[in-house]
Formats: structure tokens, C-alpha cells, sequence
């Protein structure tokens, strides 16, 4: 369930900064966050082998290859709405 929660917020974010949803506060900050975590968490995969060795290879590869890919759109589409969403640009 909250990981559940935490993507909405997330997926809000990504929304509000495609113009889909209204702005929502320190867009930029968290976008450029989420990504970071995002991508953070898919290059675990090179270690988690050692913390967590009771989970299959391929759920780690997989799972990494996800969230890998969910953070490469997150970072995408950041660069690409960064001007739009500046200060200046929300008044």
C-alpha cells in the first residue's frame, strides 16, 4: 500500500509537469529527486546481490530493468519540461 502511494505522488508530479494536472510545489526539486532515486535504485542491482541473496536473479534483474526504465522517463521528461517549469514561468 504505500508503495502504492508513494507512485501516485510521484506519478502527480510527473502530470502536473507534463500540463496534465495543476502545478504542484517544488516540482522541480522533486522530479529531479525522484529521478535520482529511481536510478539510484536500478544501479543496486550490481550489489543487492550481496545484501539480499535470497531473492532470485532474475527478479533483481528485472526489477532493476523497471525501475531503470521509470527513471530514464522521469529524467527525460524532466530536461524537457525544466524551462517550463520555472518560477518565472508559473506566474
Amino acid at each position: 500500500m504505500s508503495i502504492a502511494a508513494v507512485l501516485a505522488v510521484w506519478s502527480a508530479y510527473a502530470f502536473s509537469a507534463a500540463g496534465l494536472l495543476a502545478r504542484l510545489p517544488l516540482a522541480r526539486t522533486a522530479l529531479v529527486l525522484i529521478s535520482a532515486v529511481l536510478l539510484l535504485r536500478s544501479a543496486a542491482f550490481f550489489v543487492r546481490s550481496s545484501w539480499r541473496p535470497d531473492l532470485s536473479f532474475g527478479f533483481m534483474l528485472w526489477s532493476s530493468l523497471i525501475v531503470f526504465a521509470l527513471g530514464l522517463c522521469f529524467a527525460i521528461g524532466t530536461w524537457q519540461a525544466w524551462p517550463e517549469l520555472s518560477e518565472k514561468a508559473a506566474k
